[in-house]
């Protein structure tokens, strides 16, 4: 068995994606992108109730009496891959949590479009943040990721995180307070927005080399 070159230290930040298996569609509907955030929330419990993972919850129903696996950051949902930023807060949550939603997303689909076998391409692909300023940076890539690939969201389904950076004060998945501080540290709001705008041109003219850099 391949052992993963990344090891997941609590308290770090760290860039998580995957592909379709030969870049195949992931997404196929609109329900299938609901289920996955849906997912992403409800699996997202380290502790045990009633003796075993607590699955279909409604959303944040047991902060407090259970402890997360991971702080989500920043998300994309594109029609054939996805990016998050995880941040975990116990030994491997970032395993355990991308293990649950890869494994309940996989019987759904092949359950939903009746068909078997594999859906992402191999196991996920992690890198950790390195640097000060690379939270803020990876969050635009992540959040204005469709962007990048030119893919327009009234054409395409695409799902991000992009508006809860625009609106800190509430969030629906990500942790209010980590958004906060990114969009504190960029001036607020309205600079956020500038800078994304202007990193997401960035990203779109230096695509290749990027996409070198992060399947290192």
């Amino acid at each position: 068995m391949s052992i993963r070159a990344t090891v997941f230290v609590k308290g770090e930040y760290y860039h998580i994606f995957n592909h379709g298996v030969e870049k195949r569609t992931i997404f196929e509907e609109e329900q299938d992108m609901h289920y996955f955030l849906d997912r992403m929330q409800d699996f997202n419990v380290a502790e045990a109730i009633g003796g075993k993972y607590v699955q279909n919850l409604k959303k944040n129903q047991y902060r407090g009496k259970a402890s997360i696996l991971v702080e989500i950051v920043a998300y994309c949902l594109l029609p054939n891959h996805f990016h998050l930023i995880l941040k975990p807060v116990v030994d491997n949550g970032v395993s355990q949590f991308m293990h649950k939603i890869c494994t309940g997303y996989v019987m759904y689909f092949n359950k939903r479009y009746a068909r078997n076998g594999a859906l992402f391409q191999g196991k996920f692909k992690a890198n950790r943040l390195d640097g000060d300023e690379a939270l803020a940076f990876l969050s635009v890539y992540v959040n204005l990721n469709f962007k990048h690939h030119k893919l327009d969201p009234e054409r395409y389904l695409i799902r991000s995180s992009f508006k809860e950076y625009l609106h800190p004060e509430n969030p629906s998945i990500c942790n209010a307070k980590i958004i906060k501080d990114i969009v504190h540290e960029c001036g607020g709001v309205e600079q956020y927005q500038k800078y994304a705008k202007q990193q997401s041109q960035y990203f779109l003219e230096q695509k290749e080399a990027i996409k070198q850099l992060a399947e290192l």
